[in-house]
């Protein structure tokens, strides 16, 4: 198959265009800790929340020592799965900093 055949978004950061992956490398966390290492792109985050104010932080290192880049709070007990579009760019590794009130958080990521 060609690979003028499929999917591509422009990158605006490199000028150039990045072909869509078919599938992603999924982890599920149910503690802190590093994701992986080294740059991703991180394409979608599932919730699991075991009770109401739950929350998440995501650091772009491997020992969560740097500033926040991504987190979220839940007020409510509510599953959610979001998806990020553009994929968010990791460029030293992908670390979960903060779990708190969460069964598990499974990570969509190439």
């Amino acid at each position: 198959m060609s690979d003028q055949v499929g999917n591509w978004y422009w990158n605006y950061t490199t000028n150039e265009w990045e072909k869509v992956p078919a599938v992603v490398t999924t982890k599920r966390m149910t503690a802190i800790g590093q994701v992986i290492a080294g740059a991703h792109k991180l394409h979608w985050v599932s919730m699991n929340p075991s009770a109401a104010n739950s929350e998440l932080v995501i650091t772009d290192d491997t020992d969560g020592s740097t500033a926040t880049v991504f987190d979220a709070f839940h007020a409510t007990r509510d599953h959610m799965h979001m998806v990020l579009s553009p994929p968010m760019p990791f460029t030293t590794g992908i670390y979960l900093k903060t779990l708190n009130h969460m069964t598990s958080l499974i990570l969509g990521y190439v």
